[in-house]
């Protein structure tokens, strides 16, 4: 499935989203915002991103149903989520399905070392290749 290049921001707190996406698109990201789980879904049926920010209380739709509805939808359970909040814990955001946790207030150094972890392309390590069996010459 095509996932589209910008990270969405969900957050009821527009101040923070603002604040977040000025960061983001500083460091060279696209952004695009959602105030709660229910718009967020709605932006994820159209255009999957490579990555969402999720925080967990948010009025209509909390993060924790929103997170557990795209790891329930095929076109969304493999789409990178971190949990940014104030409320939870790391280990609780495992257990959701998210790939990361970074607790308010925190430090933008946190947040661009998690987000670049999560988006660079994955290096698979090459050990080395198997010798080839000798030849056998009829000399």
């Amino acid at each position: 499935m095509r996932r589209w290049p910008y990270i969405l921001v969900v957050d009821d707190d527009e101040d923070f989203r603002l604040g977040l996406r000025t960061a983001l698109e500083i460091k060279g990201y696209q952004v695009e915002e959602a105030q709660n789980g229910e718009e967020a879904l709605a932006r994820l049926a159209e255009r999957p991103p490579l990555l969402v920010l999720l925080d967990l209380q948010m009025p209509v739709m909390n993060g924790r149903e929103m997170l557990q509805r795209m790891r329930a939808t095929v076109e969304l359970k493999d789409v990178p989520v971190v949990i940014i909040s104030g409320f939870g814990f790391e280990w609780e955001a495992e257990l959701m399905g998210a790939q990361g946790y970074i607790g308010k207030p925190f430090e933008p150094a946190e947040l661009e070392k998690t987000i670049a972890s999560l988006l660079r392309p994955k290096l698979v390590s090459v050990g080395k290749a198997p010798e080839k069996p000798a030849s056998k010459s009829g000399n």
